[in-house]
């Protein structure tokens, strides 16, 4: 008798050092060796003799690591508005317009290294599960599936999502004195509240935000219901130094894009992610593509598309 509770004793010390070690090795995020395509190429209208202003529409080419952190996604993104500030595309004036769900990929922020070289869904879920133990405890006790094991995620990482949504992004548009349309970010009941974007324990909503020169939220927030429904959405109107921009939005390609018809009545190229950011977001059809391998690319280019038009008089 003495004998057997000796070793129970034994085994639950030991199982106890294991969940100890596991549980600090699942808390360690070690950076990973960031080295990325910071080159971006710039197309679009010649220099303009006179112009009201200017559009600025930019599709990053992202991968699973420049979501390590903010600070990579903010060095992509820099990468391009520096090309552009360089060629005197940047002012009051201008609008810059960044693609849907740009925001809703900071779901991978501070995940293990082994997280961004996963190369199938089912590894992506392994290290999510091994990296995230309330994820997992959350995943054993409701019996969650692939779908739900993303939203899971990305409600237990809503709060600071949204915080570095509108960090990121404010500090893009005060930096460099532009209008920033931050694409888009998929929270549970999105709002604004004193002038900070928070997330709630409702539905998923896709919201929108547009940051002024200051840094501050300009305009009313686009909202859309998820999942997306197989239609054209909404319009959002933006206006910048007096002019009125339209965005219209599309998911009716297979995969969600957005346009902006600019106030001298153009319209401009359709505006969507680049890169290999293939992991579907929960309650998005299998059949959509969050970036897309079809669509017609303005260059056959590697690195960053930045596409300009300047607004006719």
């Amino acid at each position: 008798m003495m004998r057997k509770l000796v070793t129970l004793l034994l085994s639950l010390m030991i199982g106890g050092v294991l969940l100890a070690a596991f549980l600090v090795w699942a808390e360690q995020r070690p950076s990973a060796h960031y080295l990325s395509d910071l080159r971006s190429q710039l197309l679009g209208d010649p220099p303009a003799q006179t112009a009201h202003g200017n559009l600025l529409i930019i599709r990053p080419q992202l991968f699973p690591l420049d979501y390590q952190s903010p600070a990579h996604l903010r060095l992509k993104l820099v990468a391009a508005l520096d090309n552009a500030g360089n060629a005197g595309l940047l002012g009051p004036r201008t609008l810059v317009v960044l693609p849907e769900h740009i925001g809703t990929w900071l779901l991978a922020v501070d995940e293990k290294p082994e997280f961004y070289r996963a190369r199938t869904r089912q590894q992506v879920r392994n290290w999510l599960l091994l990296g995230n133990p309330v994820l997992a405890l959350e995943v054993l006790l409701r019996n969650l599936d692939a779908d739900r094991l993303d939203e899971a995620l990305l409600r237990m990482k809503a709060e600071r999502m949204a915080s570095d949504y509108q960090q990121l992004f404010a500090n893009l548009a005060r930096d460099y004195g532009v209008t920033l349309l931050a694409g888009s970010i998929l929270l549970p009941e999105p709002h604004i509240e004193n002038g900070l974007l928070k997330s709630g324990d409702g539905p998923l909503r896709t919201i929108s935000l547009v940051f002024g020169p200051d840094g501050r939220i300009s305009g009313q927030p686009y909202l859309e219901d998820w999942p997306w429904e197989s239609r054209t959405t909404d319009v959002q109107d933006v206006v910048v130094a007096g002019l009125h921009y339209r965005i219209e939005r599309d998911w009716q390609p297979g995969w969600p894009q957005s346009q902006v018809q600019l106030p001298d009545g153009r319209s401009s190229p359709p505006l969507f992610l680049r890169g290999q950011l293939s992991w579907p977001i929960g309650g998005a059809p299998r059949s959509v593509q969050l970036t897309p391998e079809q669509a017609p690319q303005a260059s056959q280019a590697p690195g960053s598309h930045v596409l300009n038009q300047w607004v006719r008089p």
